[in-house]
């Protein structure tokens, strides 16, 4: 009995140190393609370290860190910082000016 007692609580901190921070899985979200909310079109596309638009000619990669559930963006030497949330699927991202944009994943 003592022993698998020890076999389960040892698994259980096993798993408990394997699970991703609520940043990473915040981060993780990102990824991928996105269009404007309400439109098909894709404008963003966000992998592990940087952010394109799309539908800019030509597309260039736009780095970003992750701190907490913002993201700090810099754009031709000015540093934008959005504050990232979800609302079921839709990623909504907000600036400092409180200005909102609302994204959904491009399937």
């Amino acid at each position: 009995m003592k022993k698998k007692c020890f076999i389960s609580i040892a698994a259980f901190i096993m798993l408990s140190c394997m699970a991703s921070s609520p940043q990473q899985s915040l981060q993780s979200r990102l990824f991928g393609f996105w269009a404007s909310s309400g439109d098909e079109v894709t404008v963003l596309k966000i992998d592990k370290d940087s952010l394109y638009y799309i539908d800019e000619d030509p597309i260039m990669a736009i780095s970003y860190q992750f701190a907490g559930d913002s993201m700090s963006l810099d754009y031709w030497g000015n540093t934008i910082v959005q504050h990232i949330s979800f609302r079921k699927d839709t990623l909504v991202m907000k600036n400092k000016l409180g200005e909102v944009n609302c994204f959904v994943p491009v399937k």
